[in-house]
């Protein structure tokens, strides 16, 4: 005889069954498809007794199968829906056992006819979007006068709408107004869970500064906020729909009142802080290169301490400058060791696709992959990685047409990866700022990619991809592995990883470097690159050939021998996670 606790344990392990079926002479299949699709792939078990079936056949599979949820579809003459429906509950009310919910799904006319029965629980007219079909199958408990409740937290949410990525997109325009209204057609739309506001560039540097602010530039970027009522009126008028979440970029000083302003107003998702940009060197900050990084890494520290997930949006911005895969891949490892020796728990990773956009399908696949594949080794129960994706802005054609297909493109093979989350780029942006009715258009043609991809459980694998993978891999280790021979004093060398000064020197060096920051008063500037069977490479201009990135780097360490340690000087070896071993 069995425990009760193995059989409370079958009870919680087996998975909730679902029985859908077209009554009557009903032969329209597609919304069923939709709907158990999603059934599927939130672990449901799915019986789909098909087109035209018989009453009594549908009867007959509930008494069999016992399923917890039954839907019904018809979407044929709406009065003729009646006598079925009629016929049905004659049988179905006979019955021992009954389902928890009855869910019927039909045009807008059959549907008025079928609510007045009152035993069925949902309705569905076709077009739903996937947030209120995920709150009904995530829902124990479903009622027409209770509204379904959505995580408003970012891992809460994640989990929430496993195994499909949450969306998130970007938005903010010249006008506060303008923009709090977009923000509510967004919500109430309910395709993405997360906007991201992007505030213009005086909010990003001037906010605590109102004598600074630059008055002919208001709106330049991004959406004017100039108070902390602005911040809460955009948080209230996200507070409807599926409510999504928002998010801000982290500022480019005072980073740490800006997110205590963040949290205490739209409650930030997570902080989005570089380590090497928006600053200076970019033109993006008043600050300087190595005050910057100070600061970014003592806003990072804030961020753990009060845990808040934490985005290093730092790699892509090397490659937007058309440095060398293998910078970027180093730099996004280097970013997840800053990241866990800093305390953050849960790191999200966004990877930037097409970037440089000359870069091949392949090529940028193997790069993500080496990305991701390093970060992985840092996770423990203490480090999460939240993987992001999205489409390179640069990839876009001016032709909108042809970017909707580049956006569809791009998201098919970033899928491969599974992400997290899906960071949406409107397929208008190389046209003008995104509207919200281009923001619901282009993440409409990503949920459908998702849809078809979830579905089909597509994979891509290819030698090509595998090797340069393993190539960047080796290369990046290499260059992490340096860092600690950038320090001048036994204290630098205690946290190498996390010294500003020590990071400063991988830039002014040349380690890290893009042939964009020729002329750059804080960069060397002196890396050639070149785009080779879609790859991004070092090139050697003298000989006409790639350059290993580790050769590139042993001759900078040759002439300038005197600003790195030896290896005997190191009294030490580095493990590739950034721990020394003494």
């Amino acid at each position: 005889m069995k425990k009760l606790n193995d059989i409370n344990r079958e009870r919680k392990n087996k998975k909730k069954r679902i029985l859908t079926a077209c009554l009557g002479q009903c032969v329209h299949v597609a919304g069923t498809y939709n709907f158990i699709n999603i059934a599927h792939q939130l672990g449901y078990d799915c019986i789909f007794l098909g087109p035209a079936t018989p009453i009594p056949h549908i009867i007959n599979n509930i008494i069999r199968e016992k399923p917890d949820i039954v839907g019904l579809s018809y979407r044929l003459t709406p009065t003729t829906v009646i006598p079925l429906l009629k016929e049905f509950f004659k049988k179905y009310n006979e019955l021992s056992y009954k389902p928890k919910h009855l869910f019927f799904a039909g045009t807008p006319d059959v549907v008025k006819f079928a609510r007045k029965f009152d035993s069925i629980d949902e309705f569905f007219i076709g077009g739903e979007s996937k947030y209120k079909i995920i709150s009904l199958l995530r829902r124990d408990k479903i009622s027409k006068h209770k509204k379904a409740q959505i995580p408003m937290d970012i891992i809460s949410r994640i989990n929430w709408k496993k195994p499909y990525p949450i969306i998130r997109a970007h938005f903010g325009l010249p006008n506060l107004e303008e923009t709090i209204k977009g923000i509510r057609q967004l919500a109430e739309s309910e395709i993405l869970d997360i906007i991201s506001i992007a505030p213009d560039q005086n909010t990003q540097s001037n906010y605590f500064h109102p004598k600074e602010l630059i008055k002919n530039l208001s709106g330049a970027g991004g959406v004017p906020l100039r108070s902390k009522e602005d911040f809460i009126k955009l948080h209230k008028a996200r507070l409807r729909g599926n409510f999504p979440l928002l998010r801000i970029y982290a500022g480019t000083r005072d980073f740490i009142k800006l997110g205590k302003l963040y949290q205490k107003t739209i409650k930030n998702a997570w902080a989005a802080i570089p380590i090497f940009w928006f600053n200076q060197m970019d033109s993006r900050g008043p600050l300087t290169l190595k005050i910057s990084i100070k600061q970014h890494l003592a806003a990072i520290k804030w961020h753990a301490e009060n845990n808040i997930p934490v985005e290093i949006n730092d790699p892509h911005h090397w490659s937007l400058r058309d440095a060398p895969d293998a910078v970027a891949v180093a730099d996004m490892y280097l970013c997840g060791i800053i990241a866990k020796k800093l305390g953050v728990k849960h790191f999200i990773a966004q990877f930037m696709f097409n970037t440089p956009p000359a870069s091949s399908f392949k090529m940028d696949l193997a790069k993500i992959y080496a990305k991701n594949e390093l970060l992985q080794t840092l996770v423990d129960d203490s480090f999460k990685v939240i993987t992001q994706v999205r489409t390179g802005l640069a990839s876009f054609p001016l032709n909108l047409e042809k970017a909707k297909g580049q956006l569809a493109a791009s998201t098919l093979i970033q899928l491969s990866i599974k992400p997290d989350i899906v960071h949406v780029v409107s397929y208008s942006e190389a046209s003008h700022a995104a509207r919200p009715e281009d923001i619901i258009e282009s993440c409409n043609i990503v949920d459908q990619v998702i849809n078809q991809v979830y579905s089909s459980n597509l994979k891509i694998d290819d030698k090509r991809i595998e090797e340069r993978k393993e190539e960047l891999i080796r290369q990046a280790k290499w260059i992490v592995n340096l860092i600690p021979r950038l320090a001048k004093t036994s204290a630098e060398l205690m946290r190498p990883w996390t010294n500003y000064k020590i990071l400063t020197r991988l830039v002014k060096y040349g380690i890290f470097d893009a042939p964009h920051l020729k002329n750059n008063k804080f960069a060397l500037g002196q890396i050639k690159t070149k785009i080779v069977d879609g790859a991004c490479y070092s090139w050697d201009e003298s000989t006409q050939k790639v350059m290993d990135e580790i050769e590139r780097i042993k001759i900078i360490i040759a002439c300038n021998s005197d600003k790195f340690l030896s290896k005997k000087e190191l009294q030490g070896e580095f493990s590739p996670n950034g721990v020394m071993i003494q």
